[in-house]
C-alpha cells in the first residue's frame, strides 16, 4: 500500500511511504508529545466505532523506537538483518509505518485513508500500542511507527506530570501544571509532605483529566511545602500510576 505526497515527484519506482501489516516493527528516540497526540487521534478514531481505548505499553514503546531508527535504514516491515519486523517483540501483533508526515494529524490521517493502516488502528482485539517519532536531517525528514498488542500488560506507561507551576498568597498555593489527554490518563493524585513522619500522604484525588489545578488553602504564612503530583490510569478495572513530579513551594 503506498501513499504519496503531492508535491513529491518520483522518477523510475515510486518509494512507498506507508507499510502495514499486522507482523512487523522499527524505532529511535522518543518525541513524547507527539506521540501521546496520535494515541489521542486513534483512539478518537476508535471511539467513532465504539471501541475501547489502546493504552500506550512501555516495552512497545521501546521496540517501537527501535523499528523507528531500523526503518530509516530499511523501509520494510522486514528488518536489516532479514528478519521479520514483529519479532523484535512477543507483544507485537501489528505494525504501521510511515515516513514524511510532519504532525501527528498529518499521519494518522494517511493512515485512516489507507485500507490496510486503517484496519489496524481499528482492530478490536488490540489493547495496547507503542508509538515512536523521529525527526531527521533525511530527505523525508519524519519517521513514524505504530505497534499493535492484544496481551494484557502488567505496565501501563503513563507521562510523568509535566509543566508545573506555583502561584502563592499568604495563606494559598495554587498548583497548576499541564494536563494530559484522556487516552493516557484518568485523572491526578496529589500528596503532600508530612514532616513529622517524614512521608507523604494523599491531599486529594483528582477524577478527571483535564482538571489540571488545585487550591489549598489554609496554610500558614512564610512557610515552606512540599507536594508530589502523578498522573493514573484506570484500565481494565485496574489502576496504573506515572511517575511522581515534585514540587516546592512557599507562601507569602
Amino acid at each position: 500500500m503506498n501513499i504519496f505526497k503531492k508535491h513529491r515527484l518520483f522518477q523510475t519506482l515510486l518509494l512507498v511511504l506507508i507499510i502495514a501489516t499486522p507482523s512487523f516493527l522499527f524505532v529511535e528516540e522518543v518525541y513524547a508529545n507527539e506521540s501521546s497526540e496520535v494515541l489521542k487521534l486513534v483512539n478518537k478514531e476508535r471511539a467513532a466505532y465504539s471501541l475501547q481505548p489502546l493504552i500506550m505499553d512501555k516495552e512497545l514503546t521501546k521496540v517501537a523506537e527501535i523499528r523507528c531508527e531500523e526503518i530509516k535504514i530499511l523501509f520494510s516491515h522486514t528488518r536489516p538483518d532479514g528478519t521479520r519486523g514483529l519479532d523484535i517483540s512477543p507483544k507485537a501483533n501489528g505494525e504501521n509505518l510511515a515516513i514524511g508526515q510532519k504532525t501527528p494529524k498529518e499521519v494518522v490521517s494517511a493512515w485512516m485513508k489507507s485500507p490496510s493502516h486503517r484496519k489496524q488502528i481499528l482492530n478490536p482485539n488490540f489493547t495496547i500500542i507503542g508509538i515512536s517519532h523521529k525527526k531527521t536531517n533525511t530527505e523525508y525528514k519524519n519517521y513514524w511507527v505504530q505497534l499493535f498488542g492484544k496481551v494484557k500488560t502488567k505496565k501501563v506507561y503513563l507521562e510523568k506530570v509535566s509543566g508545573v507551576k506555583v502561584e502563592s498568597k499568604k495563606n494559598q498555593i495554587t498548583l497548576k501544571w499541564k494536563k494530559q489527554n484522556p487516552a493516557i490518563a484518568t485523572g491526578y493524585e496529589i500528596y503532600t509532605y508530612n514532616s513529622k513522619t517524614k512521608k507523604h500522604k494523599l491531599l486529594t484525588k483528582i477524577t478527571k483529566y483535564n482538571t489540571n489545578s488545585l487550591i489549598i488553602s489554609g496554610l500558614k504564612s512564610s512557610t515552606t511545602y512540599k507536594y508530589q503530583i502523578r498522573s493514573y490510569k484506570v484500565f481494565n478495572k485496574k489502576v496504573y500510576y506515572g511517575s511522581s513530579s515534585a514540587i516546592t513551594a512557599k507562601t507569602k
